[in-house]
């Protein structure tokens, strides 16, 4: 979930096969239909070959957006000027390991040259009132267009990025393209589903609570959350409350690397910088397995089987496995569901400021949002705060200490494979959807409370035909240990295959 509004490289083996597409070897353009078998990487290398221009590119994406999204709803095809994407794509050149690339940008970022309206009827109504409010990009934003990176589309988001899925009203639900009856994941489950269709390799995607890698889990795709305040913008430095981080999704490891080296903050002092990590390591790691939720709980059979696999394929890699108990005190749920509804405080009076008095929030604001709304509001202003202060500062204090004697934690994502479009539908009673999110979203709150990096990588689907993912997390600044072990893990184990729905 994530917060408000706000040389050619070493190959792993999976995609040494993957990019063993014909026209790497030749100077002849390769077939359109299958420009969708590259990563970003591969596509940025066929622009420097000259074997397809950014603008070709950019017209297969709108192409593929027309194939595929009528039916997975992940591309929102209205808020952004495409005939103004696809001038930047004819001027000037592009350079860098994406450079020309076409990506996408989640609609909870603030970008001058889209409409952004982080999936509420509120901030559409502001847009429609007074027109695009933002005048400036985001840093990342920034960075993103500096490197070459081309912003060819907006991806679907929940209200505000506040639940694990992507179902707002405003835009409706984004399906998961491996099954169109369930969910994406949330909140960048729009994103998610783009990668998986095959509409784009690469695209934005933050975290607030698990909104990179629950998607990347329920869609079979690869999905970090870095270090906090790891990347360009991130203006809430290292305080416990900064929870949320901004990265995004891929097909490739090395695409999600090669981004990361193009939009962290090198400046930062507390983080040396990770630069290009390029493959895998021959360091072996002390990996600690624990398959139950923060609260002590057993997750669905399948996932736990799925994360026993993770673990065996590890351990055949040579890594040391060794089961841990995660389990911290029940107060921690509760002080991150109230920080989280505390990010509501301030929408009724920005509703009725900025649309006049007489307006009704539950016309422009689902019941999930009012719900957080009315939890944050009987609390009192500070209270989650402060006890999410305390809580933070403890359970940091806890997680440091096992990663004194464990490299890496391998636990599932979430407690449940994919569940269907409905489960966590925002218009639900407050109170059921509030015990399903807490029963569900069982693992990854804490390294967002802690500031630590974590993925979730596609190694498993169910009988199904369902991706679940398993998550890996290291202490702060270890993003280069996660995506060492992701290349080999994709090389040992690689995830190529394509969902029914699929460009």
């Amino acid at each position: 979930m994530a917060s408000t509004r706000r040389d050619f490289l070493k190959q792993s083996a999976a995609f040494s096969l993957l990019l063993a597409h014909p026209a790497m070897g030749t100077q002849t353009k390769p077939q359109h239909a299958r420009l969708a078998d590259y990563d970003a990487v591969g596509l940025a290398d066929l622009i420097k070959r000259k074997q397809v221009s950014p603008l070709e590119l950019v017209d297969d994406v709108i192409r593929r957006v027309e194939l595929v999204n009528p039916r997975i709803n992940a591309v929102l095809l209205k808020n952004l000027d495409l005939e103004r994407v696809r001038a930047r794509a004819k001027g000037g050149a592009f350079e860098g390991i994406l450079g020309g690339v076409p990506v996408m940008l989640k609609n909870l970022q603030e970008y001058k040259d889209a409409t952004i309206d982080s999936g509420s009827r509120l901030f559409a109504e502001v847009n429609k009132k007074l027109g695009n409010r933002i005048q400036q990009n985001s840093p990342l934003v920034d960075a993103i267009e500096r490197s070459g990176m081309i912003i060819t589309g907006i991806t679907n988001s929940p209200e505000l990025g506040l639940i694990d899925t992507t179902e707002p009203v405003l835009h409706g639900p984004t399906r998961n393209p491996w099954n169109l009856n369930h969910t994406a994941g949330g909140s960048s489950g729009g994103t998610a589903a783009a990668i998986a269709a095959g509409i784009v390799p690469l695209a934005h995607g933050n975290d607030g609570g698990g909104s990179i890698r629950i998607p990347a889990c329920q869609c079979g795709v690869f999905g970090l959350k870095p270090t906090r305040s790891r990347e360009l913008g991130n203006g809430g430095g290292m305080g416990p409350l900064n929870i949320a981080s901004n990265l995004c999704l891929s097909r490739s490891v090395r695409d999600t690397a090669a981004y990361l080296s193009l939009v962290e903050n090198k400046n930062n002092p507390n983080l040396p910088a990770v630069g290009f990590v390029t493959g895998a390591s021959k360091r072996r790691l002390r990996i600690g397995l624990a398959i139950n939720t923060l609260r002590g709980q057993k997750p669905h059979p399948e996932v736990e089987k799925a994360t026993n696999a993770a673990a065996r394929m590890c351990e055949k890699l040579g890594h040391k496995i060794e089961p841990i108990n995660l389990a911290i005190p029940d107060e921690f749920i509760d002080a991150f569901l109230g920080l989280w509804a505390s990010s509501t405080l301030r929408l009724d009076r920005m509703a009725k400021t900025l649309l006049g008095e007489a307006t009704r929030l539950e016309d422009v604001l689902e019941p999930w949002t009012l719900g957080l709304m009315e939890v944050a509001k009987s609390r009192g202003p500070n209270a989650s705060t402060e006890l999410a202060t305390k809580v933070f500062v403890d359970v940091t204090a806890r997680l440091e200490k096992v990663f004194q004697s464990t490299d890496v934690i391998l636990s599932p994502v979430m407690t449940t494979p994919p569940y269907k479009i409905g489960w966590h539908d925002p218009r639900l009673e407050f109170k059921t959807l509030y015990q399903r999110v807490i029963d569900d979203v069982g693992y990854t709150p804490l390294h967002n409370a802690c500031g630590t990096p974590a993925m979730s990588v596609p190694l498993y689907w169910t009988s199904d035909g369902l991706p679940i993912g398993s998550q890996f997390a290291a202490w702060r600044g270890g993003e280069s240990t996660l995506l060492e072990l992701a290349y080999e893990l994709e090389g040992a184990h690689p995830w190529t295959r394509r969902p029914p729905v699929s460009a």
